[in-house]
């Protein structure tokens, strides 16, 4: 599965109180389902931290930076970010992007 030209990011991301841990968990799934049908997406997967911290890690593989872009150009992508659930804690990725 590994390509060079790929590109892979893994964000730690974090509640901001604004919801429970399991309304954000449902926020992520719902995001998810929507995102892993983009052409470009490789793979988009949540994965469950330390629920006391309501922590979630986001594992995304991309054909390449254009199909990351317009991912972010989605209107469900960007109403989840509108919504303020959660903060990006870390952010690390192949290739450099921009958020």
């Amino acid at each position: 599965m590994k390509n060079d030209h790929y590109l892979y990011c893994t964000a730690v991301i974090q509640t901001t109180g604004k919801v429970h841990y399991e309304q954000l968990a449902e926020q992520l799934t719902e995001l998810s389902k929507k995102t892993v049908t983009e052409s470009g997406c490789i793979m988009f997967k949540v994965v469950p931290l330390e629920k006391a911290t309501g922590r979630f890690a986001l594992w995304e593989i991309w054909e390449d930076q254009a199909a990351f872009y317009t991912h972010h150009e989605q209107t469900y992508t960007k109403e989840f970010f509108q919504a303020e659930l959660d903060t990006i804690e870390f952010f690390e990725n192949s290739e450099k992007v921009e958020l």
